[in-house]
């Protein structure tokens, strides 16, 4: 499975490089430092507004930017250990989002393929080995294979546990094309997703077991990941944010996170959309909340005076919603 950077937006690009800036760093290329704390700034707050302004990085990245403003590799290294498989698995809920779950599947492997690739080259960089340049090219079962191998050799306890793990994910891609058989079950999807959170656990228990300074940060990182699912927003990128509708935000991201638990008037409704990232108009989500509050599907009920109403959750959102990624 190859990794298509043409196919990402500007933004994701932008995510992508800045990351790839950081481990060129890290292992003595020349880049600019100033530019490599600009593109991870900007990724991370770019991941906080997709999650709704909830459970940001931010300042745990704060003593990682420090550290490499005065030269320090093996932050950037650590860092980049961190932040490379988020970026991949952002998109595997993206897609799970939007109901592509062939996409989903795909990126969890391509998810899978970034863990293997940071383990090799880590073991390389540890023992002055050669096998991640070796293995490259190889099928991704054949570098899982090495890695399991390796790993083992080094007598790593979940050495077999990450192996079956990632295995898994892969064995649920349907290789053929898409007009030869249906697309994959929304199951299949939800299981790969789902084993991801247990792979990033194990690698970096991978990484820590190989002498990276990690186990500070190792809670911070595992919980985030963990919130991302938690969260069950619609993440979006590039040109579908243009596409998506107040009516959509509303529903699927501020209330299902609970956000009408407690009275909401409408400039609080636009402040947090703001926050997140929108611009729609005050008419647009006044239209909005007057529809998510009517009707027999509504969520919302409306309370007080004209232009002192406010909007309170009708049912908890644990009753609508009842998938979980």
């Amino acid at each position: 499975m190859s990794f298509d950077i043409s196919k990402l937006s500007d933004k994701e690009r932008r995510h992508y490089y800045a990351l790839e800036a950081l481990l060129a760093y890290s292992y003595g290329e020349f880049v600019d430092k100033e530019k490599i704390i600009r593109g991870i700034v900007e990724t991370i707050d770019d991941w906080k507004r997709m999650m709704g302004g909830r459970d940001s990085l931010e300042p745990h990245i704060a003593p990682y930017i420090r550290k490499i403003q005065n030269g320090d590799k093996d932050a950037a290294r650590n860092l980049y250990f961190f932040l490379s498989p988020l970026f991949f698995y952002i998109h595997v809920l993206y897609e799970i989002s939007r109901s592509e779950w062939r996409n989903a599947i795909s990126w969890s492997g391509m998810f899978c393929e970034r863990i293997v690739n940071n383990l090799l080259r880590e073991i390389d960089r540890k023992y002055s080995t050669d096998i991640f340049r070796k293995f490259e090219k190889s099928k991704f079962e054949n570098k899982l294979g090495k890695l399991k191998s390796e790993l083992e050799a080094r007598q790593f306890k979940l050495a077999n546990e990450l192996f079956n793990l990632m295995e898994i994910i892969y064995s649920l891609r349907d290789t053929r094309g898409p007009h030869d058989v249906p697309p994959p079950e929304p199951l299949r999807a939800q299981i790969s997703a789902s084993q991801c959170l247990l792979v990033y656990i194990d690698y970096l228990e991978a990484l820590i077991f190989l002498k990276n300074d990690m186990l500070k940060d190792y809670k911070t990182f595992v919980a985030f990941f963990s919130s991302l699912t938690e969260t069950k927003i619609s993440l979006t990128f590039g040109e579908e944010r243009r596409k998506i509708t107040v009516e959509h935000v509303l529903k699927n991201v501020l209330y299902r996170e609970g956000f009408f638990s407690k009275g909401r008037k409408l400039s609080d409704v636009q402040s947090k959309l703001k926050e997140m990232g929108y611009n729609f108009t005050d008419a647009a989500v006044s239209l909005a909340l007057r529809k998510l509050s009517k009707g027999k599907n509504a969520i919302l009920t409306r309370k007080g005076k004209r232009k002192k109403f406010t909007y309170h959750e009708r049912y908890p959102p644990e009753e609508i919603f009842t998938t979980v990624i």
